[in-house]
């Protein structure tokens, strides 16, 4: 049976934590704001939606819009060392021949995210929702839902953040251990399933 399988990007795919991290620390640094100051403290911001845990901070919709305007140009610098996870470019394969709908749905750019997938050769996404799209991922997943009504819909996601938008929008979720959160921190927000390697998915969706 075919499904909807949306995934999250940094921590799910992309082994991207050193670069996000350097890049955001760059930026909240270069638009002075210094409530941010640690890889952890980075990290802690995808335990809700990464702009409400900005906005907890007190900055303004424009103060975080440029500081992702900074993030941006620092990461378009680093793209080029960002690797995928392993097994990732198997899983895509198999579930784009299995006949599963992909879709990418990311707090990152559309345009970063599809950079790097083309350059790693992961073919077979349908859509890369990025956030030009929304800044909400659940008005992403109800999206994504929408255009693929009849299909069983599952979020894949590595924080907290993750799981509680991809409830709250209605699709299975599926925390990967891998991620940026871990497993334990991962399970505080219960995840409808939890897998230690991408192959487990096939295994969880058949």
């Amino acid at each position: 049976m075919m499904s909807l399988v949306m995934f999250d990007y940094d921590g799910v795919i992309a082994d991207s934590l050193e670069a996000h991290v350097k890049s955001f620390l760059a930026a909240f640094r270069d638009n002075g704001c210094m409530k941010v100051n640690t890889a952890q403290d980075v990290i802690d911001l995808y335990e809700d939606n990464v702009y409400r845990s900005m906005a907890a901070f007190g900055l303004s919709e424009e103060e975080i819009d440029r500081i992702l305007e900074s993030y941006n140009a620092n990461q378009a610098l680093l793209l080029d060392q960002i690797q995928l996870f392993p097994q990732i470019r198997e899983l895509f394969s198999e579930l784009v021949s299995a006949g599963h709908r992909v879709i990418i749905i990311t707090s990152n750019t559309a345009e970063a995210v599809s950079g790097v997938l083309n350059k790693r050769e992961i073919f077979g996404v349908e859509k890369v929702m990025g956030s030009e799209t929304a800044k909400s991922k659940i008005k992403k997943i109800h999206m994504a839902m929408g255009w693929h009504p009849d299909l069983k819909a599952y979020y894949v996601g590595d924080t907290k953040g993750d799981i509680f938008e991809g409830r709250q929008a209605g699709a299975a979720t599926v925390g990967v251990a891998w991620g940026w959160h871990g497993p334990e921190k991962l399970m505080e927000s219960r995840p409808d399933h939890l897998i230690y390697e991408p192959g487990e998915l096939i295994q969880l969706i058949g």
